[in-house]
């Protein structure tokens, strides 16, 4: 991948672009009995945050904070600094804030500065909430012109062109044939996770925003990148480094493979999870798999996944004819699904990608400064 010379972007204050608008409560109770078209936007990461659909009339007489069109939401709390895009008018709850845009705003400009904020992210976490004061002060480095002004015509002309990369992604994936198989679990077997792992969690307390940059992942609660918030250059001297080759699972029952040593934040509740036998990367893809569909929904910040509940869980598992657990299937079955994936990404890079229409923009995630 190129890596997009910054080296001509200028540092701006958030504040500079936004106004930036607190919420009052919103209750699911409301929205389920108030149902409407306006999006009601609290702190989540699923759907730009986006909890339900409530009617306009019922926010104007509530005097909720209602948006005056296109803009960005960010969370205040729970997943703090996530920030969410809104195509239309919405309505925000007392754990967001509404991003005013004070500039001429449009589609690819919003999408394109939602990256640049997704950046300071890193320096939120569920303890630490966002404040008018301090994201207003918050440091973007956009592109900028010869005048020192935003690059507007970049911005949109980078959105535009990723628009048309990822169409032609999508055209390409949906014109490959792919039958999904059911996989017969008869003779598969529950297994305590316990006795299958060793379960521990980081000491001390570091904090992505206190430290500074290097190579080593640091591990948190999230739904993205492998749950790493950023790479670190080092510890704070309290907690330990944990060997690579383990699995995590997150306060949410989320679990990742980590492959390289890492550090873990306390905070964000990760459950590190050390294999009391021989672990390799097919084995512990199987083994993710198997925990993300064996705890759906199951936890949330009011009854979280922490090691005690761990002990109890137990997972399916394909299971030899002596009843043990049967690490060569699983090693054999992620192997093949490796092989398929390959073959698969092969044809679509070899597909030839035809011009497409530009249609409206989806989410395509953060921008950052990488690009092919």
């Amino acid at each position: 991948m190129k890596r997009v010379d910054t080296t001509y972007w200028k540092a701006f204050r958030v504040g500079e672009f936004f106004d930036i608008i607190g919420g009052k409560g919103i209750t699911k109770n409301e929205i389920f009995e108030h149902q409407g078209a306006l999006p009601a936007i609290q702190s989540g990461e699923e759907n730009f945050g986006c909890i339900g659909y409530i009617d306009k009339d019922y926010c104007l007489k509530q005097k909720y904070t209602i948006s005056k069109g296109e803009c960005l939401t960010v969370a205040r709390s729970g997943s703090s600094g996530y920030v969410g895009y809104q195509a239309s008018q919405c309505v925000v709850g007392d754990s967001a804030k509404i991003l005013e845009p004070k500039f001429e705003a449009n589609t690819l400009r919003l999408l394109f500065l939602r990256s640049a904020l997704m950046v300071n992210k890193v320096k939120y976490a569920y303890t630490d909430k966002v404040t008018n004061e301090n994201y207003a002060k918050d440091i973007i480095k956009l592109p900028s012109t010869p005048d020192g002004d935003p690059d507007w015509e970049y911005m949109e002309n980078y959105m535009r062109k990723l628009e048309q990369r990822t169409q032609n992604t999508i055209s390409a994936f949906v014109s490959s044939k792919c039958t999904p198989q059911k996989i017969d679990t008869t003779y598969w077997k529950e297994f305590e996770i316990n006795t299958l792992f060793e379960i521990v969690l980081s000491k001390g307390d570091i904090q992505a925003k206190r430290m500074n940059e290097g190579n080593i992942p640091l591990v948190s609660s999230g739904k993205f990148n492998n749950g790493i918030c950023m790479h670190i250059s080092e510890g704070d001297g309290k907690a330990e480094i944990f060997e690579g080759n383990v699995i995590t699972i997150d306060m949410f029952g989320k679990s990742y493979y980590q492959a390289n040593p890492f550090y873990a934040v306390s905070h964000g509740r990760v459950n590190i999870l050390i294999p009391l036998f021989k672990l390799n990367q097919h084995i512990a893809m199987f083994l993710v798999s198997v925990f993300d569909t064996s705890f759906p929904n199951r936890y949330s910040f009011t009854g979280m996944c922490n090691q005690t509940q761990l002990k109890k869980e137990k997972i399916l598992l394909p299971a030899t004819p002596a009843g043990e657990p049967d690490w060569r299937y699983m090693e054999m079955y992620m192997r093949g699904v490796e092989a398929i994936t390959k073959e698969k990404i092969s044809l679509l890079t070899k597909k030839k990608q035809e011009p497409v229409q530009q249609t409206n923009l989806v989410n395509y995630g953060t921008v950052n400064i990488y690009e092919k």
